[in-house]
């Protein structure tokens, strides 16, 4: 109740420093020529990139009522993203036939800062403000050219909201299912060159499993100074603490069958206390005309104490506590030059990082009641990273952008506990890329690429896993082939196609047979993405996106050619948005997700199911008022599954539930 009412103090604090004023409508008009940073690392329009990209506003984040990253991205095709924690706790997105489970093979940045952990490489999606998110840019396929280490199969840009203008502010709540609560408010504004936007946001819900209450507050804030018309600085800075009760794990179809909102047995007392910081410091150096410098400092620590129970009963608990560190230091130069009577664009830079983490584990089989150490680590992992790329216009509609890039990549594990254990590992990689794009009218491009990347094994898969971990694992590599297109048939009309075809050597997978991480061998992943947007008229607009993925194991064993688990083979969405000039929106959207396997001999099938999501505001100057509601058919499925032995276990997902809220602009 204290963050509560921390909550409520700020939100009257800063309501009461803003100036009042009626805020522009939001156009409606259909953007033709967005602009990227993600594909290139510098801004550029949607028709220089030969990617697939997809781009979430802060108009389809309010929308769509999302709570979490995941959550803003669930629609988009080539995204197979759900939470089964029921309170936004334990996201996972899985992309291009990655299951996202125990590690995520995409990259996650915010305003281009890393924000995946060393330890296994997941992003904690609920300890990343959705209140604070402009816009979030999703690139599919390799990029480990530019970004390096983990963009195997995409990058995930969240790019935070900027000041803007005079003093404004702006609160918000609401109140849903299971005592679900939802408190935010900002402040923003401008002063000569200064400029500032702060935020705090808290959530607070007993959540749809059992013992799993959950409790968040953050805080966060972007600073802007412009020295003078060629330097400029930014200064980002976002605190985050939860609690959270038992994490829920898989159930039994038996124990689904009696009670699928129960939590695993025995872990009625498990809780886990974590909390993040982050920092950056941006310097921006336009040099001349054409070129520009920009050096970045970044700092992040994670923190987490919890009390995890492995078995059925509190004699299995443990104490578990870590903290990581990370420190960055990206130097970005563009440049722009004319040689051989072409036009060229130049990114060229390098990225430092050191990441340190310390890993303790305690028996505890009373709770809070710390027993015997288990096992004490410390792993630092460094990382070099230059990179190259060069975007040649050979025609005014023709481009061609190919880029290189070398990591350098460290581990030095110390076993406080067994000394014996303690080893380094280097890794190392160089990886390649080409593209083309033809802008063949205005506004549709075809597109082509080619692209190489790897992928590390986390800290946890070689070393601090207990016995799970392997310290023999080699590092994923994929070589990938797209083509693509992007049509306006019309301003009303837009689609997207692309087809992938990736193969994967070496790629990891947890092996629930021997129960340790393990190279598959081979795999190959291909798909199709395809997606439309379609305006009836100004108010009323449709959406769809149909994505199959083939992921299956290309190794000579007794698996060849079969599924790779908890990889849905289809999955649909389509909806439908209106917007009236009353101030009265509503948005609905159905998604259907097909048939996956939970077992590597594809004996044993997670079934197909569909949700149903809608929302419905009005506004009125500065007051809106809401009420969503989401798997309205109150379909019981799961998201997710393994095999042990002969029990098929599943994750089971929520029921329907419901949201009211208000909101205010002021």
């Amino acid at each position: 109740m204290k963050k509560i009412w921390i909550c409520v103090v700020l939100l009257l604090a800063m309501a009461g420093m803003a100036r009042a004023e009626d805020k522009p409508a939001a156009s409606n008009a259909m953007t033709l020529e967005p602009i990227v940073v993600t594909p290139s690392r510098v801004a550029k329009g949607l028709s220089d990139v030969a990617a697939s990209v997809s781009i979430v506003t802060e108009k389809d984040i309010e929308r769509s009522d999302a709570k979490t990253v995941p959550d803003a991205l669930k629609d988009l095709q080539g995204i197979y993203a759900y939470d089964a924690t029921g309170v936004g706790a334990g996201g996972t997105i899985n992309m291009r036939g990655f299951y996202g489970g125990m590690s995520s093979h995409q990259l996650v940045l915010v305003d281009g800062i890393p924000q995946n952990k060393g330890k296994d490489k997941l992003v904690n999606w609920d300890l990343i403000p959705i209140n604070n998110v402009e816009r979030i840019e999703v690139m599919r396929g390799p990029a480990s050219s530019l970004y390096g280490d983990n963009a195997m199969s995409g990058v995930i840009n969240i790019i935070t909201k900027k000041p803007s203008g005079a003093p404004h502010a702006g609160v918000f709540f609401s109140y849903g299912t299971y005592a679900t609560q939802n408190y935010a408010a900002y402040l923003s504004g401008e002063f000569n060159r200064f400029g500032y936007y702060m935020g705090v946001s808290s959530r607070l819900t007993n959540g749809f499993r059992e013992h799993g209450d959950y409790e968040n507050i953050q805080v966060y804030g972007k600073f802007d100074y412009s020295i003078n018309d060629d330097h400029n600085l930014k200064f980002n800075f976002d605190y985050s603490a939860k609690t959270q009760g038992a994490f829920p794990w898989a159930l039994s179809a038996a124990q689904i069958a009696q009670n699928r909102r129960q939590a695993r047995p025995g872990t009625e007392n498990d809780s886990t206390g974590a909390d993040k910081f982050s920092m950056d410091l941006t310097h921006s150096w336009d040099i001349g005309a054409s070129s520009n410098l920009d050096t970045v400092f970044y700092y992040r620590f994670d923190g987490m104490e919890s009390f995890y129970t492995s078995g059925s009963t509190q004699s299995t608990t443990r104490e578990q506590i870590e903290a990581e560190n990370t420190f960055g230091l990206p130097v970005r130069f563009t440049t722009t030059a004319e040689l051989l009577n072409m036009n060229h664009s130049f990114v060229t830079g390098i990225d430092l990082e050191r990441n340190d983490f310390d890993y303790e584990e305690n028996n505890a089989p009373f709770q809070n009641r710390r027993g015997a150490p288990t096992a004490s680590y410390d792993v630092v992992r460094n990382m070099v990273g230059p990179y190259l790329q060069d975007e040649i216009r050979l025609l005014e509609a023709l481009k061609i952008i190919c880029g290189v890039r070398y990591d350098w990549i460290k581990f030095n594990f110390d076993d406080r506990r067994l000394p014996s254990n303690s080893k380094d590992k280097l890794m190392s990689k160089v990886t390649p890329s080409c593209g083309v794009v033809w802008a063949y009218q205005k506004d549709s491009e075809l597109y082509g690429n080619f692209g190489q990347a790897f992928r590390a094994p986390t800290i946890g898969q070689m070393f601090t896993y207990g016995s799970s971990a392997n310290t023999n694992l080699l590092p994923e590599e994929a070589t990938n082939y797209e083509i693509g297109v992007r049509h306006h048939f019309n301003e009303r009309l837009m689609t997207s196609v692309s087809v992938y075809w990736m193969k994967i050597n070496n790629e990891i997978w947890y092996d629930n047979a021997s129960r340790q991480y393990q190279n598959y061998g081979r795999t190959f992943h291909d798909g199709i993405e395809v997606s439309a947007d379609y305006k009836i008229t100004d108010p009323v607009s449709f959406f769809g996106n149909y994505t199959y993925t083939r992921a299956v194991d290309d190794s000579d064993g007794a698996f060849k050619n079969k599924f790779l688990v908890n990889v849905p083979i289809n999955k649909g969405t389509i909806g439908m948005n209106i917007y009236t000039d009353f101030g009265f929106t509503a948005y609905v959207a159905s998604t259907w997700v097909g048939k996956t396997y939970i077992d590597a001999a594809n004996v044993d099938v997670l079934g197909h199911y569909n949700t149903l999501d809608a929302k419905i505001s009005y506004k009125y100057k500065w007051l809106e008022v809401f009420v969503a509601a989401y798997n309205i058919l109150n379909k019981e499925y799961n998201s997710s599954g393994y095999k042990r032995g002969r029990i098929n276990y599943f994750t089971p997902e929520p029921g329907r539930t419901f949201e009211i809220g208000i909101s205010g602009d002021f």
